[in-house]
């Protein structure tokens, strides 16, 4: 698509070179900050965990996109880590809620500083301009974030 120009923006082309962008920033943060031991799904259960609270096994397999006994498996190893407990629920007994420890924020907070500092590195090397360009960028983004997040609300 390249830089920005005067005429018409055409929608298709612009959700091909923004979901391609964003698909390649995303794969090029997991390598810079992801250690070799921590997975792609544990991070994602530890920020689920985080930002929504205690959750079930199987709501967390959800959140997810793994099967239940792919998410069982991953919170055995996240439990034996420390990174998360299971707690019975005030509810009902018999179920059992994953917790985020203080040790699995911790994990969190690690990861999120290293996604600041892989970021801050590569903004420094970016013109006035284009600094500009994506803080006016930030609200559409969080608009189409929040869009997709509340359809997969409606869907569940």
């Amino acid at each position: 698509m390249g830089p920005a120009t005067a005429g018409p923006v055409d929608p298709t082309c612009l959700a091909d070179e923004l979901g391609a962008a964003l698909v390649q920033l995303s794969m090029v943060l997991r390598r810079a900050i992801l250690p070799p031991q921590i997975s792609l799904t544990q991070a994602s259960t530890l920020l689920i965990l985080r930002d929504c609270g205690p959750q079930r096994v199987t709501r967390l397999a959800e959140a997810a996109q793994v099967t239940q006994p792919t998410m069982s498996a991953l919170v055995i190893g996240m439990e034996r880590l420390g990174w998360v407990r299971r707690d019975a629920q005030r509810s009902d007994r018999r179920a059992v809620a994953v917790c985020l420890t203080e040790r699995g924020g911790n994990v969190l907070r690690e990861l999120e500083e290293a996604r600041t500092r892989a970021l801050l590195a590569d903004l420094e090397t970016l013109p006035a301009s284009d600094l500009s360009a994506l803080l006016a960028a930030l609200p559409a983004l969080r608009a189409i974030i929040a869009h997709e997040q509340q359809n997969k609300a409606v869907a569940w």
